[in-house]
């Protein structure tokens, strides 16, 4: 009876032995499969961060290409825009063909010439302050008239003033509507003037014949 109790303990822990080692080789198995898991999953983390930094690094390549690309682009079409003003604005300072040969101009030269004619003749049998006012007007008539010039002269010339043609051909009407008005002023009044000296020179005339008269008889 003893024999058989202590043949059974013995056999119970045997049994428990096996038991014990059995648990710490499942405990260690979940343990070490735990581990790999844990460093699966970490290579898996690394790798899908390597992934997307390389992702991230290709689309900052493009963008800065694209960005690039786009600099130069926006830079060429500066260039070409800058250089189109350039040549609009050194345009603007060079009238062209049509404005310098516009008859305008021709007749504003005319106008001036003729004024000038005009007051340099001499207007017999005007008195003293007659004679004054007519020169006050010749001298205020010419002053107006190279006003008239030069800025037909600052028109026409290369570099003095930034118009478009239209522009130009604008303040070209301008002068020689100015001219034209002066022109016709000289026209009228200078034949007043002559006008004058010949009724003069007639009661005069008349003057005389009739004093030549009188003396006859």
């Amino acid at each position: 009876m003893y024999k058989a109790s202590k043949i059974c303990m013995v056999s119970i822990k045997i049994i428990g032995t096996f038991l014990l080692l059995a648990g710490t080789a499942q405990a260690q198995s979940f343990s070490f499969s735990d581990l790999f898991g844990q460093a699966g999953k970490q290579k898996q983390y690394y790798l899908q961060q390597i992934a997307a930094y390389n992702a991230l690094r290709s689309e900052l390549n493009q963008g800065y290409k694209v960005c690039k690309n786009g600099l130069g682009g926006i830079r060429d079409i500066n260039t070409a825009e800058l250089n189109a003003h350039s040549t609009y604005y050194n345009s603007l300072k060079n009238p062209s063909a049509a404005v310098k040969n516009d008859t305008q101009v021709r007749d504003i030269l005319n106008y001036q010439g003729y004024i000038t004619t005009a007051f340099s003749q001499t207007f017999s049998g005007l008195t003293g302050d007659e004679t004054d006012y007519v020169n006050a007007v010749r001298n205020e008539v010419l002053t107006g008239c190279n006003q008239d010039l030069t800025d037909l002269q600052n028109l026409l010339a290369a570099g003095k003033l930034q118009l478009s043609d239209d522009e130009r051909l604008k303040r070209l009407n301008t002068i020689h509507t100015s001219m034209l008005d002066k022109y016709r002023f000289s026209q009228s009044f200078t034949n007043s003037l002559k006008i004058l000296a010949v009724r003069r020179q007639q009661n005069k005339d008349d003057a005389q014949t009739l004093s030549n008269l009188y003396e006859n008889h």
